[in-house]
């Protein structure tokens, strides 16, 4: 009987000792949750704003502010200098009428310009068996291109009476079906016309109608 009372005691003595071992831990456990934010504001530092230097007038604001693009006004370009003035006096004049072809380089200084006193533009032959197709060379960057460029009919092997008969008809409300059994053109090459005759008229409307 004594043994089993001792026993009991010594139960009960230990599951004391963890209970209190166990509320020990606990509030460690909150004690360092309490005060972990209050060291972490302890040993925080301010942040500091580097000042970087501009790279460039755009980076400053005070270049920003006295430039002309801060008041919404764009630089007007730089004018193009004359072809015939720097070009050689010798050689042949031009004999192909050039105005309104421009050179399609975009790293050419005569790009989009379609006067013909000012670009480097001449004629280089022609090709094409169906029809004889202009081609232009231009003397300031040497790209060639035909004079088809940006149209509907630019490399296309049918002839451009037979492309505009077809493009008519459907304008006047012939069916692209009808159109294959009237012409004997495929359908899909109607379409394919069709396309970019519409493609190009809005790209023409767009350019024409852009400042006004």
């Amino acid at each position: 009987m004594a043994f089993q009372f001792m026993t009991f005691h010594s139960f009960l003595l230990l599951l004391s000792f963890f209970f209190i071992l166990c509320l020990a831990w606990l509030w460690q456990l909150n004690w360092s949750h309490l005060d972990l934010p209050h060291l972490g504001a302890k040993t925080a530092h301010p942040l500091v704003h580097r000042l970087l230097k501009p790279r460039s007038p755009r980076d400053c604001p005070a270049c920003r502010l006295s430039s002309p693009l801060s008041a919404g006004v764009e630089p007007a370009p730089l004018p193009v200098r004359p072809w015939c003035e720097i070009k050689s006096r010798r050689g042949a004049p031009k004999r192909i009428d050039t105005h309104g072809f421009s050179c399609p380089n975009q790293q050419c200084p005569y790009l989009g310009v379609t006067d013909a006193q000012v670009h480097a533009l001449v004629g280089d032959g022609t090709h094409g068996r169906a029809e004889q197709i202009q081609t232009f060379r231009c003397q300031a960057c040497h790209t060639t291109f035909t004079a088809r460029r940006h149209t509907p009919l630019y490399r296309l092997k049918t002839p451009s009476q037979q492309v505009a008969m077809v493009l008519t008809a459907l304008a006047e409300g012939l069916d692209p079906s009808a159109a294959e059994r009237v012409f004997g053109y495929r359908q899909a090459t109607i379409i394919t016309w069709l396309s970019r005759a519409g493609a190009h008229a809005q790209t023409f409307h767009e350019r024409s109608l852009r400042n006004h």
